[in-house]
């Protein structure tokens, strides 16, 4: 529903706004062209001026109403449908755990009903109190604000190419339109496949790895049917076998076709939606393409590599060291990886190419690849923005204090607080959602100007 919703938004913007925007372009320069006729008084250049002005305003009204209403409408919709989708599979959760004996799933399915139950509420109330309205008007000015900043950084980038210019202020619609670089970019189911051999044969390599105590790769947990602790289980997929015959897989050391994927297509799918929406605040376009990819390293299955590794072996990222242009290259290409767990309680890791500096001012160096690498966790209420927290340190983004920001991390070792004062009055009430804000869309635009290659800048992804 939300990307119906921000397909709406921005077909208003692109297909009504923008043609009546560039037209006032074109009329305000034909107004400052125009002679004075001085026998009428110069009435016709403030006719003239008259016409802009009350098409800007009629347009402003028209299109700026035509969004909020559109917002409001598909935000009720929205609320209602997750409502009933959330409803459905935790009662759905709840009966199949309580005939299986599987009390993580019951418990997964009132976590998901009350969860569900919860926003629901919070959610109409929100709407209810014009709270909506309050932050569907504050992003319209933060739109605008970062519209200006960035408009700054393309000139002081292409001031000697007013060509490369103009054809970036379009591309990412800083003057009119959808505001926002268009991004193509990737998200990677990796899998593991239980018959694949090594150049011996025999044994399956998934059986060793399972069998061998440095490794820390238990195939029941990879698959879902054992728990690595109660609350830090996810939601992998076995496709081509059930419960019963990867036991019989695993006793019998091989003789079974199967493969296991850290999450579900369905599940990846609606990281990169939520990703999506909320990187609108950093005034970034996304639109995903799903693959899959086998990973054949051990290392690769509980990370234990640093994630460059991970970018090169399993993502096929260029290693800066190696090829630097290529490794630019990689950059307007976002790419994110599954992984079954990492070493630790990590939930994400990424690698960003250049040196970026935080809001706060910290230095964040960067590494000599690009891209993430996510697990899944449940609840989504809690875990569903990690995709774009990782993608946000993608673009140079640092960690930051209280539970409403994306960037915000539990791990210790950030040394991050998870409240501040606008911590609980943000999420009971006015935004109810973890968010970006300026200060970061501004920091992420400065990575990407000074960064990106011209051709990324000049045209549209998608």
């Amino acid at each position: 529903m939300a990307e119906i919703c921000r397909d709406i938004d921005e077909w208003i913007e692109e297909e009504v706004s923008r043609p009546i925007e560039e037209w006032e372009e074109r009329q305000e320069e034909r107004c400052r062209e125009e002679e004075c006729n001085w026998w009428m008084l110069c009435l016709n250049k403030l006719f003239c001026w008259l016409v802009t002005v009350l098409v800007k305003v009629v347009r402003w009204i028209v299109v700026t109403v035509g969004r909020w209403v559109t917002r409001t409408v598909c935000t009720i919709i929205a609320i209602v449908v997750d409502l009933v989708v959330a409803l459905a599979t935790g009662l759905w959760d709840v009966v199949v755990g309580i005939f299986t004996w599987d009390w993580e799933r019951v418990r997964d399915g009132f976590v998901t009903v009350l969860g569900g139950a919860l926003v629901a509420v919070l959610g109409l109330l929100r709407v209810g109190l014009l709270l909506d309205t309050v932050d569907f008007v504050r992003e319209e000015i933060q739109e605008s604000r970062l519209r200006d900043h960035v408009r700054g950084l393309l000139a002081r980038r292409f001031a000697r190419d007013p060509e490369a210019l103009a054809a970036a202020r379009r591309a990412t619609g800083v003057d009119h339109g959808a505001f926002g670089l268009r991004l193509l970019g990737r998200a990677t189911r990796a899998f593991v496949r239980s018959d694949r051999t090594g150049p011996d044969g025999g044994v399956p390599e998934l059986v060793r790895w399972h069998e061998d105590p440095a490794l820390d790769i238990d195939v029941r947990v990879l698959a879902g049917y054992d728990s690595e602790g109660f609350w830090r289980h996810g939601r992998p997929q076995v496709v081509g076998a059930d419960e019963r015959q990867v036991d019989a897989y695993l006793r019998d050391r091989g003789g079974r076709s199967f493969q296991i994927y850290p999450m579900s297509e369905g599940t990846l799918r609606h990281k990169t939606s939520v990703c999506a929406e909320r990187s609108r605040e950093l005034g970034l376009i996304y639109q995903f393409v799903l693959d899959e990819r086998e990973v054949t390293d051990p290392a690769h299955v509980v990370l234990t590599t640093g994630q460059d590794d991970y970018d090169i072996d399993v993502l096929g990222r260029v290693n800066e060291r190696v090829d630097p242009v290529g490794a630019r290259e990689d950059l307007p290409t976002p790419h994110a990886g599954t992984v079954f767990a990492y070493a630790g309680t990590l939930i994400g890791l990424s690698a960003h190419l250049d040196d970026a500096t935080g809001v706060d001012g910290t230095p964040f160096p960067g590494s000599f690849t690009s891209g993430v690498s996510v697990r899944d966790r449940v609840p989504d209420l809690v875990y569903e923005y990690v995709l774009a927290h990782e993608l946000g340190h993608y673009f140079g983004l640092t960690h930051v204090d209280g539970y409403h920001r994306i960037m915000y991390t539990a791990n210790p070792d950030a040394g991050t607080a998870p409240v501040t004062w606008w911590t609980l009055p943000s999420l009971i009430l006015v935004e109810q959602q973890p968010k970006f804000v300026l200060d970061e869309a501004k920091a992420v635009w400065d990575y990407i100007v000074a960064g990106f290659p011209t051709e990324a800048l000049t045209t549209r992804a998608h």
